[in-house]
């Protein structure tokens, strides 16, 4: 099995590793576990499969338009709709009782044990959260907090909320923290030819974890990096550098890689837990 993406639930207690001809392995990070290998109608990785924060269900969908949920433990298909057209991203509610279903500025809400399909325009992201819930702007340069839009000069990568506070990471604009009165805490700048994919807290440690990617030339290994700062003041603790991996899923307490290596993220440094996932490669 070749992966070709991982993708991390919200709370990071479980991740999945995905391959380019439709299998999917879901995986508890926290013991190892793996819970099987399907076959889904997943064409080519990215963003279109998520698992939910309980690992009760994965779903995974083509860009071509079909979506399906299923059991994790058993890999029973509960839910299959092929109505849907270039979907981006996948992503459970809080309950999991909804599907959000992304393409553009178009959200599809599916609702289990539903027959209603409810759409929402102008809508490019979702992240829903029990203290806010935040949507991002088409462009991806707007986070729409309830009742207050926040402006930024550059496209969000990606999001999170913890402990009252925004978190998120910009396209060739490092990282930024934010109140929920979207007062600005702390900014931290990318270093030139660099930028955060992903971010992600860290329950074991208490700080952010960003995912980073080196697009200098001529290309030197390696190409990615993790960043480990501090919550509350975006300071620089320690750098991780996985070496010989090309996807990873950032977890609860660390970073998981396509080559089933486990990084586990300590306070002032970082352990090597080699092969810990059996991903299949």
């Amino acid at each position: 099995m070749k992966i070709t993406e991982m993708r991390s639930s919200r709370n990071g207690k479980f991740f999945m590793a995905g391959s380019s001809d439709g299998k999917i392995i879901v995986f508890n990070s926290e013991t190892g576990e793996r819970f099987g290998e399907y076959r889904t109608e997943l064409e080519t990785g990215g963003r279109r499969m998520c698992v939910s924060d309980d690992g009760e269900y994965f779903a995974a969908g083509s860009y071509s338009g079909s979506v399906s949920i299923y059991e994790t433990k058993t890999g029973k298909v509960i839910l299959h709709n092929d109505t849907f057209f270039h979907t981006q991203n996948l992503r459970f509610s809080l309950d999991k009782k909804q599907l959000f279903v992304f393409y553009s500025d178009i959200m599809y809400t599916r609702t289990l044990g539903e027959k209603m399909l409810d759409i929402k325009h102008n809508v490019s992201d979702y992240y829903p959260d029990e203290e806010m819930p935040l949507t991002l702007s088409g462009n991806e340069m707007q986070i729409k907090f309830p009742g207050k839009i926040l402006k930024l000069e550059k496209s969000v990568m990606d999001m999170f909320t913890k402990n009252g506070r925004v978190y998120c990471a910009l396209f060739g604009g490092g990282m930024k923290c934010f109140s929920k009165t979207k007062r600005e805490l702390w900014s931290v700048e990318s270093k030139p030819n660099e930028h955060y994919q992903r971010i992600a807290y860290c329950e074991k440690t208490g700080c952010v974890m960003g995912l980073g990617f080196k697009y200098n030339e001529p290309r030197t290994e390696p190409f990615h990096f993790v960043d480990v700062r501090n919550a509350e003041t975006g300071e620089l603790i320690y750098t991780v550098e996985p070496n010989g991996a090309n996807y990873f899923a950032l977890t609860n307490n660390g970073i998981a890689t396509s080559d089933g290596d486990f990084y586990e993220v300590c306070e002032k440094d970082f352990t090597v837990h080699e092969k810990r996932f059996d991903v299949g490669t």
